[in-house]
C-alpha cells in the first residue's frame, strides 16, 4: 500500500515543464477509475492478510530450535548463494561477450548506452545457469547485513557489493537492487521492537540512493537525455517520476474501460492513456486484466493469500536463512502495483533456490550425521 501511495504522489507531482513522466496528459481520476482501483487494491490488501492469519496459526508459536546450518548467520549457506551468484552473473558476462567484444562493451558504457550489453544477453537467451546471477539478492543483501550489524568487512561481503554493483550498472538490474535493500532493510530490523530513526542519516540515505540509482540510469540512457536535454539530476528524478507514476496513469485510465481490456488483449490500455510507447511495465491490474481477463481477480486473491501464508510461516521459525525468501515475497507485494512479479522467472529461482537449497542441505547434513553414527555403532 505504501508502493501503491508512492505511485500516486509520482503521479500528481508537478513537471515543472522540465522533468520528464511519462505522460503529457494525466489520465481522469473519476468515480468509476477510484471504486474499481480502490476494491482492487483492497482484494489485495486483504488476500496478504488472510494468508498471514493461517500462517501465524500454523507455524510454530515461538521460534523453534533449529539446526546451526540455517541460522542467519551460518557460512554455508551465506557461501553456496555466493558461488551460485558468482557462477550466474559470470555465466552472464560470457553470455554477453560472445556477442560484444570487451572493446564494445566499454564503449557502450561510456557512451551511456549499457542497455546494449542487456540486449546482448536476451539474444538467443535460454535459462540455465545465467539464471543464478537473480541470487545476487540473498548474497548481497546478507552481506549488507553483516556490515551494518556486526561491522564484518571481510573479503566475501565486499566481493557480494561488488557483485551487486556489476548486476546494478552493467546489466541494469535496478529492481534486483532495490529488493536487496529491502531485504538488508527486513534482515536489520527483524529482532528490533522499535528502530530509531535518524534524519540526518535518512536524508545521507537517500541522497546515496538517488545518486547510485541516478548513476545507473545516465550509464543506460544517457543519450536519450541529453537528446531531450535533462542534465544528470533532472534525469534521475524525470527516471523516479516516470517509474513510479506511469503505472497509475495506466491503471486509473484503463479502471473505467476494464471490458475493453479483457476483451481487446495485449496492449489495448494505450487507446485509452496518454503514456510514452518504451514504457513496459505499467500497472499489473490492467496487464492481468489484459491477459487473464476477469479471472485475474480470483488469481490475485489465490496468490497473494499463499505469498502472505508462506511470509509469515517462514518469519515464524525466527532468524534463519529463511528470512531471505520472506524478502523475496516483501518485495513482490510491493511492485504488485506496477508488476505481477510472482509468476516471472526471476521471483521463481528466488523462492525455488532461496527455500530448496537450504532444505536440500540440512537433508544431507542429516544423512551424513546417520552414517557416521551407523559407523560408529558398527566399529
Amino acid at each position: 500500500m505504501t508502493a501503491v501511495f508512492a505511485s500516486f504522489a509520482a503521479w500528481l507531482f508537478p513537471s515543472f515543464g522540465v522533468l520528464r513522466k511519462g505522460f503529457d496528459n494525466p489520465s481522469r481520476l473519476n468515480i468509476d477509475a477510484f471504486v474499481v482501483l480502490a476494491c482492487w487494491y483492497t482484494l489485495i490488501f486483504l488476500s496478504f492478510f488472510i494468508g498471514e492469519k493461517f500462517g501465524e496459526l500454523l507455524g510454530p508459536g515461538v521460534a523453534p530450535r533449529k539446526p546451526r546450518l540455517l541460522d542467519l548467520n551460518s557460512n554455508t549457506i551465506y557461501y553456496s548463494f555466493t558461488v551460485l551468484c558468482g557462477v550466474g552473473i559470470g555465466m552472464t558476462l560470457i553470455v554477453i561477450f560472445r556477442s560484444l567484444s570487451f572493446q564494445q562493451a566499454l564503449i557502450f558504457i561510456a557512451l551511456g548506452e549499457a542497455n546494449s550489453l542487456k540486449e546482448a544477453l536476451y539474444e538467443g537467451y535460454s535459462v540455465g545457469f545465467v539464471s543464478f546471477r537473480y541470487l545476487v539478492l540473498y548474497s548481497a543483501a546478507v552481506a549488507i547485513y553483516r556490515m551494518i550489524r556486526v561491522k564484518s568487512f571481510s573479503f566475501v561481503n565486499w566481493l557480494n557489493v561488488f557483485l551487486l554493483a556489476v548486476s546494478t550498472v552493467i546489466l541494469g538490474s535496478r529492481l534486483i537492487f532495490i529488493a536487496t535493500l529491502l531485504t538488508a532493510t527486513l534482515l536489520l530490523t527483524f529482532d528490533r521492537s522499535r528502530v530509531r530513526i535518524s534524519v540526518t542519516k535518512t536524508v545521507a540515505v537517500a541522497m546515496i540512493l538517488f545518486l547510485i540509482l541516478a548513476v545507473a540510469n545516465f550509464a543506460r540512457n544517457k543519450g536519450y537525455y541529453e537528446r531531450n536535454r535533462l542534465s544528470f539530476i533532472e534525469a534521475g528524478v524525470s527516471e523516479i517520476l516516470a517509474y513510479l507514476g506511469s503505472p497509475f496513469q495506466a491503471a486509473v485510465g484503463s479502471a473505467p474501460v476494464a471490458d475493453q481490456l479483457v476483451a481487446g488483449g495485449d496492449q489495448t490500455y494505450r487507446d485509452y492513456v496518454d503514456e510514452e510507447i518504451n514504457l513496459n511495465t505499467n500497472s499489473a491490474f490492467v496487464h492481468l486484466h489484459e491477459q487473464m481477463g476477469y479471472a485475474s481477480w480470483p488469481y490475485i486473491a489465490v496468490v497473494c493469500s499463499f505469498m502472505g501464508f508462506l511470509f509469515r510461516f517462514m518469519e515464524s521459525l525466527g532468524k534463519t536463512i529463511f528470512l531471505l525468501p520472506c524478502g523475496a515475497i516483501l518485495y513482490g507485494s510491493a511492485e504488485l502495483w506496477r508488476l505481477d512479479l510472482f509468476h516471472q522467472g526471476i521471483f521463481i529461482v528466488w523462492i525455488l533456490v532461496g527455500i530448496g537449497l537450504p532444505l536440500v542441505l540440512i537433508c544431507c547434513q542429516r544423512v551424513f550425521a546417520l552414517m557416521a553414527d551407523r559407523e560408529t555403532v558398527l566399529n
